[in-house]
């Protein structure tokens, strides 16, 4: 499972979906490592919570000049009730800042995210600059089209 979520997430970022707006100028956050937030979830995933994992410097680049790698808990993938995680996402700020809505005081646990963020260092990763919302929906989307297609029985 793990597998597939890297590799939609790897099809979202090569797919060219980090270059989208995130809109108005938010409210700028003071965000740190380790803090968990709550954000402007899609329908269905409320009570989802953010993570950030880890905030580093993208030498090199003007615009966004840092990325926050963070873990999402709580999203569904599917139908179903089951819910589940992204174990890493690379954000910039802005996107950060139209998405989050308070500091969370859950004491959830969280995946581990340096598998993640080792993979995007190699690859020299992109940044999410949409909500976090749309990212989820895209990496919803992605999994949706590598899913394999059900086969029907008939009579």
């Amino acid at each position: 499972m793990r597998a597939m979520f890297a590799m939609a997430l790897r099809f979202a970022l090569i797919a060219g979906s980090l270059g989208g707006l995130v809109g108005a100028a938010p409210l700028e956050h003071h965000f740190s490592e380790g803090q968990v937030w709550e954000y402007q979830t899609r329908p269905g995933d409320e009570g989802s919570l953010l993570k950030i994992q880890k905030i580093e410097p993208l030498p090199g680049r003007a615009q966004p000049n840092r990325v926050f790698h963070i873990t999402i808990i709580g999203v569904h993938f599917r139908t179903g009730d089951e819910r589940q995680a992204l174990e890493h996402a690379p954000f910039s700020q802005a996107a950060l800042d139209g998405s989050v809505t308070r500091l969370s005081r859950s004491e959830a646990l969280f995946p581990d995210a340096a598998e993640g963020i080792a993979e995007w260092r190699k690859a020299n990763g992109g940044v999410f600059t949409i909500s976090v919302a749309e990212a989820i929906e895209t990496v919803a989307r992605s999994l949706q089209q590598k899913a394999p297609a059900s086969t029907a029985a008939t009579t």
